[in-house]
Protein backbone atom coordinates (compact mmCIF):
# COMPACT_ATOMS: atom_id res chain seq x y z
CA UNK A 1 0.00 0.00 0.00
CA UNK A 2 1.53 3.10 -1.37
CA UNK A 3 1.42 6.77 -0.10
CA UNK A 4 -0.42 8.72 -2.98
CA UNK A 5 -0.38 11.92 -4.10
CA UNK A 6 -0.84 14.88 -1.28
CA UNK A 7 -1.81 12.81 1.45
CA UNK A 8 0.57 14.07 3.43
CA UNK A 9 1.79 12.82 7.01
CA UNK A 10 2.15 15.81 9.45
CA UNK A 11 4.70 15.34 11.88
CA UNK A 12 4.78 14.33 15.94
CA UNK A 13 2.20 13.97 17.80
CA UNK A 14 -0.43 14.77 15.11
CA UNK A 15 -2.88 13.22 12.95
CA UNK A 16 -2.17 11.68 9.86
CA UNK A 17 -3.33 13.55 6.49
CA UNK A 18 -3.36 10.10 4.94
CA UNK A 19 -6.78 10.47 5.90
CA UNK A 20 -7.61 13.57 4.25
CA UNK A 21 -6.94 11.56 0.87
CA UNK A 22 -9.91 8.82 1.60
CA UNK A 23 -12.12 11.14 3.45
CA UNK A 24 -12.51 13.56 0.77
CA UNK A 25 -12.29 10.23 -2.33
CA UNK A 26 -16.07 10.19 -2.97
CA UNK A 27 -16.91 13.73 -2.26
CA UNK A 28 -14.13 16.51 -3.84
CA UNK A 29 -15.22 19.87 -3.41
CA UNK A 30 -13.50 23.50 -4.09
CA UNK A 31 -11.86 25.08 -0.63
CA UNK A 32 -14.59 27.98 -0.38
CA UNK A 33 -14.08 31.24 1.66
CA UNK A 34 -16.36 29.19 4.33
CA UNK A 35 -14.00 25.93 4.19
CA UNK A 36 -10.77 28.04 4.29
CA UNK A 37 -12.20 29.87 7.05
CA UNK A 38 -12.89 26.70 9.50
CA UNK A 39 -9.40 25.40 8.51
CA UNK A 40 -8.06 28.94 10.12
CA UNK A 41 -9.90 28.79 12.76
CA UNK A 42 -9.25 25.07 13.82
CA UNK A 43 -5.60 25.92 13.67
CA UNK A 44 -5.95 28.95 16.25
CA UNK A 45 -8.38 27.20 18.09
CA UNK A 46 -5.65 24.69 18.56
CA UNK A 47 -2.91 26.85 19.01
CA UNK A 48 -4.84 28.38 22.09
CA UNK A 49 -5.47 24.31 23.03
CA UNK A 50 -2.05 24.17 23.37
CA UNK A 51 -0.78 27.08 25.14
CA UNK A 52 -3.58 26.56 27.74
CA UNK A 53 -2.30 22.93 27.78
CA UNK A 54 0.86 23.86 28.14
CA UNK A 55 0.10 26.67 31.01
CA UNK A 56 -1.66 24.37 33.18
CA UNK A 57 1.12 21.32 32.83
CA UNK A 58 2.24 19.65 36.23
CA UNK A 59 4.05 16.69 36.93
CA UNK A 60 0.31 15.18 37.13
CA UNK A 61 -0.11 16.46 33.26
CA UNK A 62 2.96 14.45 32.08
CA UNK A 63 1.51 11.26 33.38
CA UNK A 64 0.32 9.91 29.20
CA UNK A 65 -2.99 9.57 28.41
CA UNK A 66 -2.52 5.79 27.11
CA UNK A 67 0.53 3.70 28.19
CA UNK A 68 1.48 0.17 26.04
CA UNK A 69 3.67 -2.00 25.82
CA UNK A 70 5.84 -0.25 23.94
CA UNK A 71 4.49 3.27 22.84
CA UNK A 72 2.87 5.90 24.88
CA UNK A 73 0.27 8.67 23.77
CA UNK A 74 -0.06 12.16 25.55
CA UNK A 75 -2.64 14.47 26.27
CA UNK A 76 -0.82 16.62 23.69
CA UNK A 77 -1.26 14.24 20.89
CA UNK A 78 -4.79 13.61 21.70
CA UNK A 79 -5.46 17.57 21.59
CA UNK A 80 -4.17 17.70 18.19
CA UNK A 81 -5.65 14.29 16.91
CA UNK A 82 -9.03 15.09 18.23
CA UNK A 83 -9.06 18.87 16.51
CA UNK A 84 -8.17 17.62 13.29
CA UNK A 85 -10.98 15.40 12.80
CA UNK A 86 -13.02 17.25 14.04
CA UNK A 87 -11.94 19.96 11.25
CA UNK A 88 -12.15 17.36 8.82
CA UNK A 89 -15.72 16.30 10.02
CA UNK A 90 -16.58 19.96 9.22
CA UNK A 91 -15.24 19.85 6.07
CA UNK A 92 -16.80 17.13 4.64
CA UNK A 93 -19.93 18.51 6.17
CA UNK A 94 -20.11 21.74 4.81
CA UNK A 95 -19.64 23.34 8.47
CA UNK A 96 -21.79 21.50 10.20
CA UNK A 97 -21.04 18.73 12.77
CA UNK A 98 -21.46 14.92 11.94
CA UNK A 99 -25.35 13.40 13.04
CA UNK A 100 -22.58 10.53 14.09
CA UNK A 101 -21.48 12.18 16.97
CA UNK A 102 -20.19 8.93 18.97
CA UNK A 103 -17.42 9.08 16.25
CA UNK A 104 -15.97 11.60 17.58
CA UNK A 105 -16.06 10.89 21.44
CA UNK A 106 -12.67 10.34 22.96
CA UNK A 107 -13.11 7.01 23.82
CA UNK A 108 -13.41 6.36 20.00
CA UNK A 109 -10.62 8.66 19.22
CA UNK A 110 -8.42 7.39 21.66
CA UNK A 111 -9.44 3.98 20.07
CA UNK A 112 -8.56 5.28 16.72
CA UNK A 113 -4.87 6.49 17.91
CA UNK A 114 -4.37 3.18 19.76
CA UNK A 115 -5.18 0.96 16.78
CA UNK A 116 -2.54 3.04 14.83
CA UNK A 117 0.43 2.23 17.56
CA UNK A 118 -0.85 -1.31 17.71
CA UNK A 119 -0.55 -1.70 14.09
CA UNK A 120 3.14 -0.18 13.88
CA UNK A 121 3.84 -2.41 16.93
CA UNK A 122 3.04 -5.32 15.04
CA UNK A 123 5.04 -4.57 11.88
CA UNK A 124 8.09 -4.19 13.70
CA UNK A 125 7.18 -7.32 15.92
CA UNK A 126 7.36 -9.44 12.69
CA UNK A 127 10.75 -7.77 11.58
CA UNK A 128 9.33 -5.23 8.71
CA UNK A 129 11.30 -2.10 8.91
CA UNK A 130 11.98 1.34 7.58
CA UNK A 131 15.15 2.85 6.42
CA UNK A 132 15.88 6.35 6.47
CA UNK A 133 16.31 6.66 2.71
CA UNK A 134 12.60 5.49 2.38
CA UNK A 135 11.47 7.69 4.63
CA UNK A 136 13.70 10.33 2.41
CA UNK A 137 12.02 9.53 -0.52
CA UNK A 138 8.60 9.82 0.48
CA UNK A 139 9.07 12.87 1.97
CA UNK A 140 11.05 14.31 -1.03
CA UNK A 141 8.00 13.26 -2.98
CA UNK A 142 5.15 14.49 -1.20
CA UNK A 143 7.13 18.06 -0.69
CA UNK A 144 7.45 18.00 -4.74
CA UNK A 145 3.59 16.92 -5.20
CA UNK A 146 2.79 19.93 -3.07
CA UNK A 147 4.69 22.56 -4.51
CA UNK A 148 3.92 21.25 -7.97
CA UNK A 149 0.64 23.40 -8.79
CA UNK A 150 -0.17 21.81 -12.10
CA UNK A 151 -1.52 18.85 -9.90
CA UNK A 152 -4.69 20.70 -9.19
CA UNK A 153 -8.10 19.42 -8.17
CA UNK A 154 -10.35 19.95 -5.20
CA UNK A 155 -8.61 17.62 -2.38
CA UNK A 156 -4.88 18.71 -3.51
CA UNK A 157 -5.94 22.48 -2.76
CA UNK A 158 -7.34 21.06 0.53
CA UNK A 159 -4.20 19.63 1.67
CA UNK A 160 -2.20 23.11 0.29
CA UNK A 161 -4.17 24.89 2.40
CA UNK A 162 -3.97 22.63 5.60
CA UNK A 163 -0.40 22.37 5.41
CA UNK A 164 0.32 26.15 5.02
CA UNK A 165 -1.52 25.92 8.42
CA UNK A 166 0.55 23.26 10.28
CA UNK A 167 3.74 24.36 9.00
CA UNK A 168 2.97 28.11 10.13
CA UNK A 169 2.22 26.91 13.50
CA UNK A 170 5.04 25.50 14.14
CA UNK A 171 7.29 28.58 13.95
CA UNK A 172 9.72 26.29 11.73
CA UNK A 173 10.73 26.70 8.23
CA UNK A 174 9.75 24.31 5.50
CA UNK A 175 13.03 22.54 5.23
CA UNK A 176 12.79 22.14 9.42
CA UNK A 177 9.36 20.87 9.68
CA UNK A 178 10.02 18.08 6.85
CA UNK A 179 13.35 17.27 8.16
CA UNK A 180 11.90 17.44 11.64
CA UNK A 181 12.14 14.02 13.83
CA UNK A 182 8.66 14.12 14.44
CA UNK A 183 7.84 14.57 10.87
CA UNK A 184 9.87 11.64 9.66
CA UNK A 185 8.83 9.61 12.61
CA UNK A 186 5.23 9.96 11.23
CA UNK A 187 5.88 9.22 7.67
CA UNK A 188 8.52 5.70 9.25
CA UNK A 189 4.80 4.86 10.86
CA UNK A 190 3.19 5.53 7.84
CA UNK A 191 5.36 3.49 5.82
CA UNK A 192 5.57 0.24 7.95
CA UNK A 193 1.26 0.35 8.07
CA UNK A 194 1.87 0.15 4.68
CA UNK A 195 4.56 -2.64 4.76
CA UNK A 196 2.27 -4.99 7.08
CA UNK A 197 -0.81 -4.49 5.07
CA UNK A 198 1.33 -5.38 1.58
CA UNK A 199 2.49 -8.24 3.77
CA UNK A 200 -0.96 -9.62 4.76
CA UNK A 201 -2.44 -9.18 0.89
CA UNK A 202 0.89 -11.27 -0.15
CA UNK A 203 -0.21 -14.08 2.72
CA UNK A 204 -4.11 -14.01 1.71
CA UNK A 205 -5.22 -12.59 4.34
CA UNK A 206 -7.19 -10.62 2.46
CA UNK A 207 -7.54 -8.92 -1.12
CA UNK A 208 -5.86 -5.77 -1.81
CA UNK A 209 -7.62 -3.06 -1.79
CA UNK A 210 -10.08 -4.29 0.95
CA UNK A 211 -9.72 -1.55 3.46
CA UNK A 212 -12.44 -2.29 5.51
CA UNK A 213 -10.61 -6.20 6.11
CA UNK A 214 -7.43 -4.32 7.13
CA UNK A 215 -9.23 -2.33 9.53
CA UNK A 216 -10.76 -5.34 11.13
CA UNK A 217 -7.57 -6.66 11.55
CA UNK A 218 -6.55 -3.34 13.64
CA UNK A 219 -9.84 -4.10 15.84
CA UNK A 220 -8.78 -7.86 16.44
CA UNK A 221 -5.55 -5.67 17.04
CA UNK A 222 -7.09 -3.54 19.82
CA UNK A 223 -9.40 -6.14 21.28
CA UNK A 224 -6.04 -8.49 21.81
CA UNK A 225 -4.58 -5.76 23.87
CA UNK A 226 -6.95 -4.96 26.36
CA UNK A 227 -5.39 -5.20 29.70
CA UNK A 228 -2.09 -4.89 28.29
CA UNK A 229 -2.63 -0.65 27.22
CA UNK A 230 -3.75 1.34 30.15
CA UNK A 231 -5.66 4.36 29.15
CA UNK A 232 -5.53 7.47 31.50
CA UNK A 233 -8.74 9.44 31.01
CA UNK A 234 -8.29 11.64 33.96
CA UNK A 235 -5.35 13.14 32.31
CA UNK A 236 -7.85 15.20 30.19
CA UNK A 237 -9.89 16.82 33.28
CA UNK A 238 -6.12 18.03 34.66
Amino acid sequence: MKLSKLTVVIGGACLSLLLVGSAFAANAFTPSADKTQIISSTFDELKGKLEQYKDKRSLAADVPLVQGDDFQISKQDFIFYKSNMEMINKLQNNGSKSLNSASFSDDTLIGEMVKKELTVSYAKKLGLEVTPQEVDAVIQQERSYLNDFSITGENNELVREIMKYRIGMTGLSDDEFWNSESTREQYEKALLMGKLYDKLVAEGKFEKGDGAAFGNFQKTLLEEAKGSVIVNKEVLDK
